[in-house]
């Protein structure tokens, strides 16, 4: 794709339609861009919170025409949409789902020849899912050009007739869908039925592999006692961010050897409350919150919230911006740390390339963290999270950004420590298909009137 929008060089001929031949004919929307201006906007929040000064926020309106050159057509775009509400709303409270939306529309008024989506389900719920679907079958059947990149076969709507499928930077099939997606050939582009379920079930191998990565001296995260009979506890917390109210008197309690699953539409505060216990949400000191036995604001510092927590999420690596080595990112799990501030032990260092090779990303071990795709930096975050064997492991769409074999050996590997280690699991997701056996109990948050949600415990 980057080499389609002229950001990479390359050898060989690109061959263009008349209609495509210039850059502004072509629109992109990605997980990428979405990353960008979400860093922007925190940027901003960091800048308000230590200078005092208050800044302009960007609304809907200004993502999405930002010169403000076309009004009508905004509007236009908005309604079709069904985005009106979100033209005055400030990006701060915006959904995973509300700001890919937006960039949608910010790619239409250009009226583009072509529209490239990469990636654009990941993150969302159920509606939006449907939402965007309907969209790109719409903008299709309006004789706009769309490609959607994609991980998964199951989300191609029916409009879209051809396929290209690439595996290891060539190409391994290209042609009609029908000819194209059939079972044998499925089978061999994923080495797995077309459902994705034969590896994800490989429990034996994971559990071999699992009990090799973890060695006995570099395990004191979990070896630490936690107090009392809960880990997390909190009582009537409230979470408003000026007239937006995220979570009104919301009470929960998880108790130790408690795996919890986490569900909800976007926009219904589950980013939040993981914030209010990650320790990077300072309301969490105005309310009544007990992590690890303790009361927030009665003595410990962040870092030992921290210290105790491993952590993966679209906000983390949106605020993961550090240009280092790949293995230094990893290695940073074990200080808590943005960045590579201290040497690692000899121990640690080994652990770390354990964790890596586990994943299948040892190889990317010198390389430079911000220059690597979206999936790739999911799973280095996600081996940063498991190398100091945390207590709690807090993951908030982990499988975002990841092909098919990776999601498996992802969801597998949870699924053993949710089962057979101390540590334990919130797990958020969209994903239907994240059935994990280690989950027992569920946090589901579903919408009342006027937009506010109610929290269900089963």
């Amino acid at each position: 794709i980057k080499v389609i929008l002229g950001q990479l060089p390359y050898c060989g001929t690109i061959k263009r339609d008349a209609q495509i031949a210039v850059s502004n004919t072509i629109a992109h929307v990605s997980l990428e861009q979405q990353k960008i201006l979400v860093a922007r906007e925190e940027k901003k929040d960091r800048y308000e919170e230590y200078s005092g000064n208050e800044e302009h926020f960007l609304t809907g309106r200004e993502i999405i025409d930002p010169e403000g050159k076309h009004p009508g057509q905004l509007l236009k775009i908005a309604d079709d949409l069904g985005l009106s509400a979100l033209l005055e709303k400030p990006l701060r409270h915006f959904s995973n789902g509300e700001t890919r939306k937006t960039l949608i529309a910010k790619a239409l008024l250009a009226k583009p020849k072509l529209l490239i989506l990469d990636e654009p389900f990941d993150g969302l719920d159920t509606a939006s899912v449907n939402w965007l679907a309907l969209t790109i079958s719409g903008l299709i059947q309006n004789g706009l050009a769309v490609w959607l990149v994609s991980h998964r076969f199951e989300e191609l709507v029916p409009e879209i007739k051809h396929v290209l499928c690439l595996k290891s930077g060539e190409v391994f099939a290209q042609g009609l869908r029908t000819e194209v997606m059939t079972p044998e050939r499925m089978k061999s582009l994923y080495g797995e039925d077309e459902k994705g379920q034969s590896s994800h079930r490989n429990t034996e191998s994971i559990k071999e592999k699992y009990e090799k990565l973890i060695p006995h001296d570099v395990s004191e995260s979990t070896a630490n006692p936690v107090k009392g009979s809960f880990i997390i506890r909190m009582r009537n917390v409230n979470v408003r961010y000026g007239e937006n109210v995220v979570l009104e008197q919301f009470n929960w309690t998880v108790h130790r050897g408690e795996n919890w699953k986490i569900v909800g539409p976007n926009g219904a505060g589950k980013s939040t409350l993981l914030s209010l216990i990650s320790g990077d949400n300072l309301q969490a000191y105005s309310n009544e919150i007990y992590l690890f036995g303790c009361r927030r604001g009665t003595g410990e510092s962040v870092w030992d919230i921290k210290h105790r927590i491993g952590l993966v999420s679209s906000e983390f690596q949106v605020r993961y911006r550090e240009s280092v080595s790949v293995l230094k990112v990893v290695l940073s799990g074990f200080f808590d740390t943005i960045g590579y501030y201290q040497p690692a032990s000899e121990t640690q260092r080994k652990n770390a390339l354990n964790w890596m090779q586990f994943l299948e990303i040892k190889q990317l071990a010198e390389q430079d963290f911000t220059r690597l795709s979206y999936g790739q930096q999911r799973l280095i975050l996600l081996a940063r999270a498991l190398v100091k064997s945390p207590p709690l492991l807090v993951l908030d769409e982990p499988c975002q950004g990841l092909d098919r074999a990776n999601r498996n050996r992802v969801l597998a590997l949870i699924d053993h420590i949710g089962l057979n280690s101390a540590t334990q699991i919130l797990y958020v997701t969209h994903a239907a298909a994240d059935q994990l056996d280690c989950l027992h109990h569920e946090l589901r948050f579903e919408a009342v009137n006027d937009g506010a949600f109610r929290p269900i415990f089963t």
